[in-house]
Formats: structure tokens, sequence, C-alpha cells
């Protein structure tokens, strides 16, 4: 299964609107959005699901980082959002990834996952 997050998103060949960075951590506005508003929050390295994580304190901390400064970002411009990591068979994209997404949805659930 192909990886867009460590094949083409990490190594900038993809170009992304990004939001927040870390050395370890990156957050950027989706590239095919399913929501009016919606960004996606990735460790860079290589974990492929939140069922496999063994992460360690300080990759812990930016990711909560991340995605409290996202979260923040919506609510204080949107009035609040929503927080969501698929696993195993829901994921398209075996990388872990969480979704801050606000608005109306865009994509039906049946016209199938973008990653």
């Amino acid at each position: 299964m192909e990886d867009i997050y460590c094949q083409q998103i990490i190594p900038g060949i993809l170009k992304v609107e990004i939001v927040f960075e870390t050395d370890l951590v990156m957050a950027f506005h989706h590239t095919k959005p399913y929501w009016e508003r919606h960004v996606v929050i990735i460790p860079k390295q290589h974990i492929e699901s939140l069922s496999s994580y063994v992460g360690t304190n300080e990759l812990n901390n930016d990711l909560f980082e991340a995605i409290q400064v996202v979260t923040k970002l919506f609510e204080d411009k949107y009035g609040g959002c929503r927080i969501s990591s698929n696993v195993g068979s829901y994921q398209t994209s075996k990388h872990l990834h969480w979704y801050v997404h606000q608005g109306k949805r865009l994509v039906k659930e049946e016209d199938g996952a973008r990653h």
C-alpha cells in the first residue's frame, strides 16, 4: 500500500500548506479535503497506526502540541472542530495520522477515502 506521507508529503514532492511543524511532526491542510476545513497531523517517522504506536516523550509532546495548536486555531476561528484517526482496515494510508476538521462534509462516505 502506498504511503503518501512518507513518499510524497514529508520529502516535499507533493507541496502542502503547513499549519504547524517541528522536527518530528507536521500539520497541513489536506490535499483532497473531505470537510470544508480539514487539517492532517502526522509524525515524520513512519508509524503504521495508532494501534502499533510506541512513542517517545518527545514525539508524544510534539504530536499533542500540534493537536493543541490546530484545534485552538479551529476553535478561535470557527467555534469548534472534530479530531479523528483511522485504524486498521479504515486506513487508506498505513501511516499514523489525525484529522482535525470542521464545516460541511465535501465527500460522501461511499465516495471512498483519499488518505
